[in-house]
């Protein structure tokens, strides 16, 4: 079994074994991508895996799970964007893999997280095109017969594409200064998750029938 680390205990590693000011950077990014995949992954376990779990949630409550399935989705989308946004925006300054590679003093892994991160931003531009003509800002529909450019296509092979692109660009740093890469993509959920909401709503439903 594998050693816990508490988060204190993750950033002062990260700190002590990467240039000042990548390792603070580097803790911080890591855990948005965490958070990230563990969304997806609740997206994926209540909406892609199981059609027996889409049965359940259509016949528990089909208008919330269908609203809550596209702000899921929604969400993700706006997570994926905003690691790989510029480095500043709005004259701010930015939590993005794209700061990276400037903080890295070796050329060679400088240029290699560099184009990590670029690839990264390539294959988001699916989910950027949605925040900036649906989600952040509504697109002003054709009002005088114009032709509508229809929004980039969007699927779920889209996203892992997209969060593998962010694993390679993470775990190009952390292989260098830590010796170890992180499985994002296993990433384990808390107690109190899909799962226990799916129990639930089994026995909500199971005991809804009986009474029927």
């Amino acid at each position: 079994m594998g050693e816990t680390h508490t988060a204190e205990e993750v950033r002062a590693r990260c700190i002590a074994a990467m240039p000042d000011p990548l390792g603070a950077l580097y803790f911080e990014l890591r855990n948005q991508l965490v958070w990230l995949h563990l969304k997806w992954s609740s997206f994926c376990d209540l909406f892609a895996k199981d059609r027996t779990t889409i049965d359940l949630l259509n016949e528990a409550a089909p208008d919330f799970f269908g609203n809550l399935q596209r702000m899921m989705w929604e969400d993700v989308l706006m997570h994926l964007c905003r690691l790989t946004d510029p480095v500043k925006s709005a004259g701010k300054d930015t939590l993005t893999v794209q700061r990276i590679s400037e903080l890295v003093p070796e050329q060679q892994l400088s240029e290699k997280v560099a184009a990590y991160a670029a690839n990264a931003r390539e294959r988001t531009q699916f989910a950027r095109d949605w925040r900036n003509r649906r989600l952040a800002h509504r697109e002003l529909p054709p009002l005088n017969g114009e032709t509508h450019t229809p929004l980039a296509r969007a699927s779920r092979q889209h996203v892992e594409d997209a969060l593998k692109g962010l694993r390679q660009t993470m775990n190009s740093v952390s292989e260098h200064y830590l010796g170890a890469s992180t499985a994002y993509e296993h990433s384990i959920e808390a107690l109190g998750g899909v799962a226990s909401l799916l129990t639930r709503l089994r026995a909500g439903v199971e005991a809804r029938r009986t009474r029927i």
